[in-house]
């Protein structure tokens, strides 16, 4: 029998929750989930876009993105109108409050990422992003929600 704590899938659940831990920590004062954030970065980097579209930048599911949206508009974060071209999706705009919130919390959220790494070299973190870059793309067509189209960082 595997010992559940040497199993992959396990391990990275367990990271995923401690990263969550450490970000709504460090967020805290700014209101910020992990999936707020998430759509506010994919607002500022791709523009103007349809909920699917943001959908699939940040790998959320449909109901997810559309909650997460809502959310963000009733604090005035972003914008959400009918489109011009499709009257049954929303465009969604980035707002100047959401901006400045994405500037505020950027500190917060550095300091959360970094926090995350603490426990290793600039080298062992270097290559654990580059593994888990590597096992998220490789395996991105499993995903119940994957990537699509999203933009790489340079």
């Amino acid at each position: 029998m595997t010992d559940l704590h040497a199993l992959p899938g396990h391990l990275i659940r367990r990271c995923h929750q401690i990263s969550v831990g450490l970000f709504l920590e460090k967020c805290a004062a700014f209101d910020l989930t992990p999936l707020q954030y998430s759509a506010l970065r994919a607002l500022e980097e791709i523009g103007p876009s349809d909920q699917i579209r943001i959908a699939e930048v940040t790998a959320m599911d449909r109901t997810t993105v559309a909650n997460v949206l809502a959310n963000l508009e009733r604090r005035g974060l972003v914008r959400r109108q009918v489109s011009k071209t499709d009257r049954r999706a929303k465009t969604v705009f980035l707002q100047p409050a959401g901006q400045t919130l994405l500037e505020n919390a950027q500190a917060a959220v550095t300091a959360a990422q970094a926090k995350l790494l603490e426990p290793l070299s600039a080298d062992e973190a270097d290559q654990l992003l580059s593994l888990l870059t590597r096992i998220a793309d490789e395996n991105n067509a499993a995903s119940r929600s994957p990537v699509r189209n999203a933009p790489r960082p340079d």
